[in-house]
């Protein structure tokens, strides 16, 4: 297993029970709110026009230009940051329904708890 400075962990010496905890309904809530900045982020970059054309009125040909470079730059960055944030928000809705699938399926196979 890779750790975050690019270096190899040896688990071998771990038990093979997993120690993770997974909580579903904040996957999907997180997921959810994350949907919500990527419209929000959506409806701010279809304003581009309307906001590069306020440096059009300004009546300075360095600051418009300046304006449109920055906007440009601007619309593609957060172009990407939504097209990223909207696929982790589907995953992550997606493994928290996958956790609650299973989380059942072990129930179940269990049987019943309590007294009978």
């Amino acid at each position: 297993m890779d750790n975050s400075d690019g270096g190899y962990v040896d688990l071998s010496y771990r038990r093979s029970v997993s120690y993770i905890e997974v909580d579903p309904q904040l996957l999907v809530s997180t997921g959810s709110r994350l949907r919500d900045a990527v419209d929000i982020a959506s409806e701010v970059a279809k304003k581009k026009g309307e906001l590069a054309s306020l440096a059009d009125d300004a009546g300075n040909g360095d600051l418009t230009g300046t304006v449109h470079e920055f906007m440009g730059t601007w619309a593609h960055g957060l172009g990407c940051l939504t097209e990223d944030a909207e696929k982790l928000a589907h995953m992550l809705a997606d493994s928290g329904a996958v956790y609650v699938e299973l989380e059942t399926s072990i129930a179940d196979a269990c049987g019943p708890v309590g007294p009978q």
